[in-house]
């Protein structure tokens, strides 16, 4: 991009940072004075809380059944470094949790805004008010609204993979955070993939070594839970939940409630793979022409795709995606593709994946019409329209480059 184009675009007015932290706010607390900030039951939370429990116990871990009939459904780590949870009581814990995220959610956002090449025309104080603007309303999205009354970590696991994707290659502990994040939560693990397929072999050590230390501790401190989960228990989706359930916006998912059944596995394991060496193909081209805004995009979105569960609280990490998305439209002055950004954002707003019966009656979803069946996996649907999008752009930039002569 021309140095004045930059310059132009750095000039363009934005209100102060403290006018931004002010709107970012008022937003926080239109939603929990809203009836949309109500009724919060912060069941994920729970789960930390008594999983951490059950260790101090002596407990089985993945034995452990909780309000719900919720499981433990973490690495063993994870259940260890929720250990200091137990220290707190549950009604200082919600609202500890609920601020956190609520710190995260622009934290996020402002590390999108410095992969490459963003940074190299974005200034650092222009990421952080536009950070604390789009915070304003991405909190009002359904990913982040459902992080935020179950008391989830998905803002958290997100913010470490995007403070390591925008740290320089050069960096000495790049990639810890793409450990630890895998260490809580498998698929983060694509991010390691893509860090070593862009060659960029240093911190994709660092993030297995990270990795391969939590299933270590994991090890040493539980040794019957870790040969438990590592034997089968980690790639058992039915412990997690219902595959139909409309909350669970993946492949599996989407395919459950298309094709009226839960023996989807055939279909559900080609589809996965095509599109997962369909998205890691262009995340790593984008990365590898130093586009680390596409490269974390479409990994984030394969990841969420291939999944066997991908609930919708998952999907905060493509809201970073959505961001550098807009920007880019918002760069290039595309209505279309703003016009796309609005509707992406509408569709957020409406909690649209929540307009059909879920489980009333029982296992309700696998038995919706065709209108249902586009409500029920929007997510999917436009997953799978922006893989599409990105790939016809590939396509077409490398038809360009072999038309223009050299220099």
């Amino acid at each position: 991009m021309p140095p004045s184009t930059s310059n132009k675009l750095n000039r363009r007015h934005l209100p102060a940072r403290s006018a931004c932290v002010a709107l970012y706010a008022v937003s926080i607390l239109l939603l929990l004075a809203s009836r949309m900030g109500r009724g919060w039951g912060f069941v994920d939370l729970a789960v930390y809380h008594y999983g951490a429990q059950g260790v101090l116990a002596g407990a089985h871990l993945y034995a452990l059944r909780f309000p719900g009939a919720l499981a433990f459904t973490y690495p063993p780590i994870a259940a260890l470094l929720f250990l200091p949870l137990t220290l707190v009581r549950m009604a200082v814990l919600k609202p500890v949790v609920t601020a956190g995220s609520v710190v995260l959610l622009p934290v996020t956002l402002g590390s999108a805004l410095r992969l490459t090449p963003i940074r190299d025309w974005l200034s650092r104080d222009r990421a952080i008010r536009i950070a604390l603007l789009a915070s304003a309303i991405a909190i009002w999205l359904e990913p982040v609204w459902t992080t935020l009354r179950y008391g989830q970590i998905d803002l958290l696991v997100a913010a470490l993979i995007l403070y390591d994707l925008s740290r320089p290659d050069g960096a000495r502990w790049k990639g810890v955070g793409i450990g630890l994040a895998t260490g809580l939560k498998l698929t983060p693990g694509i991010f390691a993939v893509y860090l070593l397929l862009t060659r960029r072999y240093r911190a994709a050590a660092v993030s297995l070594g990270v990795f391969a230390a939590t299933v270590a501790v994991g090890f040493l401190a539980l040794p019957r839970d870790s040969r438990e989960y590592w034997s089968g228990a980690f790639a058992d989706p039915n412990r997690v939940g219902r595959i139909e359930n409309a909350a669970n916006q993946s492949l599996r998912g989407a395919y459950a409630r298309l094709l009226h059944t839960l023996g989807v596995e055939p279909w559900w394991i080609c589809t996965a793979a095509l599109v997962g060496v369909l998205g890691i193909a262009l995340a790593v081209h984008a990365g590898r022409r130093g586009d680390d805004a596409l490269g974390f995009s479409l990994c984030a979105l394969s990841a969420l795709l291939v999944s066997p569960i991908s609930w919708s609280h998952h999907w905060v990490m493509a809201i970073p995606a959505l961001l550098l998305f807009a920007l880019g439209a918002w760069r290039v002055g595309s209505r279309t593709r703003l016009t796309a950004v609005a509707m992406a954002i509408a569709l957020g707003c409406s909690h649209v994946i929540w307009w059909v019966p879920v489980n009333h009656p029982r296992h309700s979803e696998l038995h919706l019409d065709a209108g249902q069946l586009v409500f029920a996996d929007a997510y999917v649907l436009l997953g799978l329209a922006a893989l599409v999008l990105a790939a016809a752009e590939t396509r077409a930039r490398q038809r360009l480059r072999r038309l223009t002569p050299a220099p």
